[in-house]
């Protein structure tokens, strides 16, 4: 007797919404160096210790020259607007660096009761202001499982366990 075990494999796909919740912390880590040109700039990413050059790709320069977005989100990617639809885009799509290529959005959303008080990004990192859930997370650093499926299902089953709601 032959047994063949054949793996299932779960495929997602994965739409964009333009929504920006992914970029509004990134203003920390893309940082503007210089400008280069009309539309060209010299950047650094704090977190790799990388440079790359910048340019705003033609059709999304309009957004780019209203500069009300990032005085009001100063923590937000300095590349990040909104258009005239409502979706936030990232005006440098064509040349971002690479940790913004490989990035996954938002995977698991946190709620306290109806209000939303952080998010795990696909790469595992929690997004929140709020002191006790960067504390709580703080304190299972060591125990997160490091492949993306195990992570995320992790995440939301212990904070639920600690009386939050997650999506």
């Amino acid at each position: 007797m032959v047994h063949i075990i054949r793996e299932q494999i779960l495929s997602m796909v994965f739409t964009c919404a333009q929504c920006g919740q992914c970029c509004m912390f990134l203003g920390d880590y893309i940082v503007i160096d210089a400008k280069t040109g009309p539309y060209t700039f010299s950047c650094s990413c704090v977190s790799t210790n990388t440079s790359f050059h910048a340019v705003v790709d033609e059709d999304k320069r309009k957004f780019f020259d209203i500069d009300e977005f990032p005085r009001a989100h100063p923590h937000a990617c300095p590349f990040l607007r909104p258009t005239d639809d409502g979706r936030i885009v990232c005006t440098i799509h064509e040349t971002s660096p690479a940790q913004c290529k490989i990035y996954r959005c938002v995977a698991v959303r946190i709620f306290d009761e109806e209000k939303q008080v952080g998010y795990i990004t696909g790469m595992g990192a929690l997004h929140s202001d709020d002191p006790d859930l960067r504390s709580l997370y703080e304190s299972c650093a060591f125990e997160v499982p490091k492949e993306d499926l195990e992570r995320d299902e992790w995440f939301a089953r212990y904070f639920e366990k600690y009386g939050y709601r997650t999506e």
